[in-house]
């Protein structure tokens, strides 16, 4: 027993040194002689997910799951976050039920049962985890001289609504913000990263914008509340649904001359997120196949920040892309786009069938194995054909 618990320890530090294959190999062996040592099974599957093999790591988790001992979450929290990984929402939900029940929630784990909760529809739930999230605790403890909005009547005050996440994200979210003047909020200042400032400016309900950086420290005039763009939802409920972004006017006359009618394409996002290399393809060679049914416009570089983008999308007639902010600000003006989408590390926005309420406009295209992007794109090209001869309107 001394020699295996020694071996398996072994295992377990390879593992954290990141030499996986040896660190797999150990804990291989140690389950060829003790097929039911769960600290093994365990690790073995987390491995596995981490280096993408997502479909054999279910039965080591499983099994880890099965044989742990009362108490022990260690296993339940590995499963779920495997069910997480690939969209097995319901299967995720209920196991991350199962580790709160039992006490062992944490800020992380609140943000990662959030997501499998509002893609199962259990809004008032997910909203609720999404509150006690990381990111919105660091900003708790930044110093903000004026309190945090929970929900107190807004006749007559100010909100200072923070920036957070990704671009897409707050896309997203930024649907809110005429909510709460319906509140009665008397101003609203959003503060927001350079990119996003002018295609905010361009929402009458906001009074202003402040463009603060990632590096940089939020610098605003005094406020009577502040707010985050994952809290609102808690507060104020099911928002309007989209469009609700529109190119400002000075974008639309810098790109009057843009060509009409052709296809957006946008096939990665930022290559500094681990994410990416399921999200993005590897190529653009992959989506080749289209440009036999339209002409193709490559809007993968930047031309300028968001407002110049949605003046853009504004002479396209469809764009497709990746699960990057493309999608987000094509679904929040309600242009028509169609997003493909990974098996591995689903976005919970995304979370079941070809549509999805956030933005009515989207059509949804899956991976339907780890890595298959051929079969998408051939997906992608047969309702390219049938849009192009009239059979598919969106």
């Amino acid at each position: 027993m001394a020699d295996l618990d020694a071996r398996f320890a072994e295992a377990a530090a390879q593992h954290r040194a990141g030499r996986l294959a040896e660190a797999e190999a150990g804990y291989r062996a140690v389950l060829a002689e003790r097929p039911d040592h769960v600290p093994a099974l365990s690790n073995l599957g987390s491995l596995l997910r981490a280096t993408d093999r997502v479909i054999e790591a279910e039965a080591p988790l499983a099994e880890a799951l099965r044989l742990a001992a009362p108490g022990d979450l260690r296993p339940v929290v590995n499963l779920a976050n495997l069910y997480r990984w690939t969209g097995r929402w319901r299967e995720a939900v209920r196991l991350y039920d199962q580790v709160f029940a039992a006490g062992g929630a944490s800020a992380e784990l609140s943000l990662d049962a959030s997501t499998v909760h509002l893609a199962c529809g259990r809004e008032a739930e997910g909203w609720r985890l999404q509150d006690a999230r990381p990111n919105a605790q660091a900003r708790r403890g930044q110093g903000i001289p004026f309190p945090e909005w929970r929900g107190e009547p807004l006749d007559g005050r100010s909100v200072l609504l923070l920036p957070e996440q990704g671009f897409g994200d707050q896309l997203q979210m930024i649907r809110y913000a005429p909510m709460l003047k319906g509140r009665g909020a008397a101003s609203l200042t959003i503060v927001a990263p350079p990119p996003l400032v002018r295609i905010f400016e361009a929402m009458p309900a906001v009074d202003r914008v402040i463009a603060c950086g990632p590096d940089e420290t939020v610098a605003a005039p005094p406020q009577d509340f502040w707010t985050m763009p994952f809290s609102l939802p808690l507060w104020l409920g099911e928002a309007p649904a989209a469009p609700y972004l529109a190119a400002p006017d000075g974008a639309r006359r810098a790109w009057r001359g843009f060509d009409e009618g052709r296809v957006g394409i946008v096939w990665h996002g930022g290559r500094h997120q681990p994410i990416e290399r399921h999200r993005g393809l590897p190529s653009p060679e992959l989506l080749a196949p289209l440009a036999s049914h339209a002409q193709l416009v490559d809007l993968q570089e930047p031309r300028g920040d968001f407002a110049d983008t949605a003046a853009i999308l504004e002479h396209l007639d469809l764009v497709i892309t990746t699960d990057t902010a493309m999608a987000h600000l094509a679904g929040a003006m309600g242009c028509d786009a169609w997003v493909m989408l990974p098996y591995i590390a689903m976005d919970w926005r995304w979370a079941n069938g070809q549509r999805t309420p956030w933005y009515p406009s989207l059509r949804l295209f899956r991976q339907p194995a780890p890595g298959d992007w051929a079969s998408v794109v051939a997906a992608l090209e047969r309702a390219l054909r049938d849009r192009v001869s009239g059979r598919l309107e969106a």
